[in-house]
Formats: C-alpha cells, sequence, structure tokens
C-alpha cells in the first residue's frame, strides 16, 4: 500500500487572506480524496455547463469531483517524487493544464471508463465558442409559429434584415447565424437558440489514472475511453 504523506503542509503565504484560505482548503480537500478514494483521474471538459456537471456529480454522489485552480491542485498531488503525497500520484500533475479538473472514486475503472466516453450532453452554443459548421437562415418568410409578427422588432435588434409581408415575418436575405471556425456572436447565440439549433456538446474526457493499489499513474489515451 503506498505511503501517505499526511504531515506534509503547503502554505500560500504571499497571497491575501481569503485566497490564501481558499487555496489551502483545496489543498487539504484533495489529498483528504487522496486518503479516501482508491482511483483518481484528471479529466477535460469542453463547453463546461454547470447544470450538466450538478448531474454528472449526483451520478457520481459518492465520489468527489475538483475543478479549482491548477496549480493548486498541482501542488495537492505534488510535483516531484520527493513532495509526491502519494506514490506517483505527483505523475498527474502534468495533465493538469488548460479546462481540466480531478475525479476520486472507489468504483471500477471499466464503469468510469463506459460512463466518460459514453457520455456527452448537446447544447446551446454561446458567444465566442466556435463553430463547426456554417448555419444559413435562407431568405424569405419565417414560421409563423415560431416568429410571430410581435418578435419582429427582437429580430432585427440582433441583425436580421425583415420586413412584415401579409402578416408573416420576411427574411430579405440569407443569412449565416455562424460560419464554421469562427467564433460565433452574441446575436448568433441567441438566434441559434430560437431556432433549437444545438452546435456544441459537454463531454468530459478521461486523460490520467492514478491507483492506490498499485501506486502507478499512466495517460489514458483517446481509444481507451
Amino acid at each position: 500500500m503506498p505511503k501517505m504523506k499526511k504531515g506534509k503542509k503547503y502554505s500560500f503565504a504571499k497571497t491575501k487572506t481569503k485566497g490564501r484560505e481558499g487555496k489551502d482548503s483545496l489543498v487539504d480537500n484533495v489529498r483528504e480524496a487522496v486518503d479516501d478514494y482508491d482511483h483518481c483521474y484528471v479529466f477535460d471538459f469542453q463547453h463546461f455547463r454547470q447544470s450538466k456537471m450538478k448531474e454528472v456529480r449526483t451520478i457520481f454522489k459518492d465520489s468527489r469531483f475538483f475543478a479549482g485552480s491548477n496549480k493548486v491542485m498541482q501542488v495537492a498531488l505534488g510535483r516531484t517524487s520527493e513532495d509526491s503525497y502519494a506514490d506517483n500520484i505527483y505523475k498527474l500533475s502534468p495533465f493538469l493544464r488548460g479546462h481540466c479538473g480531478l475525479f476520486f472514486t472507489n468504483r471500477n475503472k471499466k464503469e468510469i471508463k463506459d460512463f466518460f466516453k459514453n457520455y456527452a450532453s448537446p447544447e446551446y452554443a454561446r458567444m465566442n465558442d466556435i463553430a463547426e459548421s456554417t448555419i444559413t437562415l435562407d431568405k424569405g418568410p419565417l414560421d409563423a409559429m415560431q416568429f410571430p409578427v410581435p418578435m419582429d422588432p427582437y429580430l432585427r435588434k440582433l441583425g436580421l434584415n425583415t420586413e412584415i409581408v401579409r402578416g408573416v415575418i420576411h427574411l430579405l436575405r440569407d443569412t449565416h447565424l455562424c460560419e464554421e471556425g469562427k467564433p460565433i456572436t452574441a446575436e448568433g447565440s441567441r438566434l441559434l437558440k430560437l431556432l433549437d439549433h444545438k452546435l456544441v456538446g459537454f463531454k468530459l474526457t478521461l486523460t490520467a489514472h492514478w491507483s492506490k493499489d498499485t501506486g502507478t499513474a499512466r495517460r489514458i489515451k483517446s481509444t481507451e475511453e
């Protein structure tokens, strides 16, 4: 069984009191999870949505998720073999880059990998999300049920060139709501939502795993998920 270095403390003395306390608390909580759980995973996330993350936490209410400061989580795990909180868990630290977090659990590896491989939730794009395809609204009459006449001022505010013909809103020219490879505008994101286009997906991807029983850490290849 790997040895836990429970006596080692770390203090962020150069930060303001409130910030220091928050960082010290994160270090303590992560290390407590190392003590309590058999497995630790690093995961990346795309198009984060708090409501969806809450759903995942509910599914794994017997486990723990952390998505705080990457540097602070690295401190909690350790960055070298000398300051590693548990045998080889420091080897997870290089994976804590960008949009990511830590997941601690006692559930078996197959169950975890199957869940993360299959879990994805389509979501409405937000401003500055990169469009994966081009969506164009063709000129001509808009669906009267979806876009009743009272919506015309709002559609104009969102940049659509419209007119009302015989009680129906008409679009006067083809309009790109988003273009592949380019950031989606605030107006484009609102129009896409009105049209019920869910262009992005909330997704969690496992990138590394540490086992308490063996004291080993390794990268998880995308083909393993």
